[in-house]
């Protein structure tokens, strides 16, 4: 629950206001300002409190003027006011002073902890430009002696089509290797020296679910598309443990001071740029350090073979087991059924325009023959977990609704609360499907933006 000068997370529920979490925390607010500033969250416990004189929004009705009374961190009256501190006659009493009392926000896509990681480390978002980005990533250079320079958040659209080369990061990165993620983690920026570490050159193929920006004789340029990280990422030293657990502390304030208390981490699993988060989240749980309730995606390797989607997902079921009940839970798997329609990896049902006639028709890349999505749809619909879908290209949002179907006819309509994340692009006649299946249409504003002028 969030007020502005106070914020209290809670767990929504469908029988009841809320459950709190103790992750209570104030700051004066700012009388400059009509509705308030917004207040760094302290993770201290919250005392037994009574919340007048203001607006509830409970996550479903605005009630004009309604009394919440908190007790060990739960909601436990509601009503008016003498009503309520009747029943918690000790509570300390918050006058809203007309401001909005409402539950906090649950971000149901977001890569909170590698995010946390690349602020602490070479981070290019606040970068306006080309060249602000590379200034950034010089600077960082010289103030770390580390093996790699590692980071992320550059823009697309700051570069020639989308693609930074190699001999602008060598300008300012030329003693050592580099490896920088674009905003959206589709894309990788390397230096000549990472290229030459990785071995890859002219001659090197593209990897089925990737490509890599060459010249017109073949060479490599420097922006790696989607699989083609792989190629680099595997000889980038991960994060180490003490790292990971920084990053998510450092995301965690930054949302909390936002108002959001809950999260969905889209990717659990091995993939560019991001380890494995299980160990991190368990053990910040384990020491109290948690204060959200967080949901992991148990991340499908995208070379999954069809033989192996039993015991794939045997292990995806054993951590939705192990973490039933816990502030951090797994019981969601992540497929990413296609790339990004800014680098052309996006699926579509008609080609991308080409630069020239001679150029072959490009459809972008389906990550996942559409058997094996199918099937292992089937399997972790089976098992009782959830299925959070990265889908932008028209064809992949069909390719995912179709695997659903698939399901629906197998196992029957079950718990499974599945959601199509990003949704950029999708037939017309794809739209009343999911009302008919059963799934939740999960889009965020920024893929709806136009970040690629070319």
């Amino acid at each position: 629950m969030t007020i502005l000068g106070k914020y209290i997370g809670f767990r929504q529920s469908s029988n009841r206001l809320g459950e709190l979490a103790a992750v209570g925390g104030r700051e004066a607010v700012d009388p400059g300002c009509r509705h308030g500033r917004i207040a760094t969250l302290v993770a201290v416990p919250l005392p037994d409190t009574v919340f007048h004189s203001g607006p509830v929004f409970d996550g479903h009705r605005l009630h004009d003027d309604m009394a919440v009374g908190v007790r060990s961190g739960r909601v436990v009256a509601v009503g008016a006011v003498d009503r309520v501190v009747a029943q918690i006659p000790s509570a300390e009493r918050v006058d809203l002073a007309g401001r909005l009392l409402h539950p906090g926000f649950t971000d149901a896509h977001i890569h909170a902890l590698s995010a946390g990681v690349d602020r602490n480390a070479c981070d290019l978002t606040d970068a306006d430009d080309a060249a602000q980005t590379l200034d950034a990533i010089a600077v960082n250079a010289r103030a770390t002696d580390r093996e790699w320079i590692v980071g992320s958040g550059w823009t697309m659209s700051h570069f020639d089509r989308g693609c930074p080369t190699a001999s602008a990061l060598d300008a300012v990165v030329d003693d050592r290797p580099a490896f920088l993620l674009n905003r959206d983690h589709h894309d990788a920026w390397v230096n000549s020296r990472a290229l030459e570490l990785a071995g890859i050159d002219a001659t090197t193929p593209d990897p089925s679910d990737g490509r890599i920006e060459r010249a017109a004789d073949g060479s490599p340029t420097g922006t790696l598309h989607e699989g083609a990280m792989d190629l680099v990422s595997r000889f980038v030293p991960q994060p180490d443990v003490d790292e990971q657990y920084a990053g998510l502390l450092t995301a965690q304030k930054y949302l909390h001071s936002l108002g959001v208390t809950g999260w969905q981490e889209a990717i659990v699993g091995e993939y560019p740029g991001m380890a494995d988060l299980d160990t991190v989240y368990t053990a910040a749980e384990d020491s109290g350090d948690l204060t959200a309730d967080v949901v992991g995606a148990s991340w499908l390797p995208r070379d999954l073979d069809r033989w192996a989607i039993d015991d794939v997902v045997a292990g995806f079921a054993a951590r939705l087991a192990s973490t039933a009940g816990r502030r951090w839970s797994m019981h969601s798997v992540k497929i990413m059924v296609d790339g990004v329609v800014e680098n052309r990896t996006a699926a579509m049902s008609e080609p991308y325009c080409r630069d020239c006639a001679c150029a072959p028709a490009d459809t972008g890349l389906a990550y996942f023959d559409q058997k094996v999505l199918t099937e292992a749809v089937i399997a972790c619909d089976a098992a009782g977990l959830d299925i959070h879908f990265h889908a932008i290209g028209d064809a992949a949002v069909t390719a995912a609704l179709d695997a659903v179907e698939a399901a629906r006819v197998a196992n029957g309509l079950t718990a499974g609360r599945h959601h199509i994340a990003h949704l950029q692009l999708v037939r017309p006649a794809d739209l009343g499907r999911f009302v008919q299946l059963g799934v939740t249409v999960n889009m965020q504003a920024l893929w709806a933006c136009n970040d690629t002028p070319w």
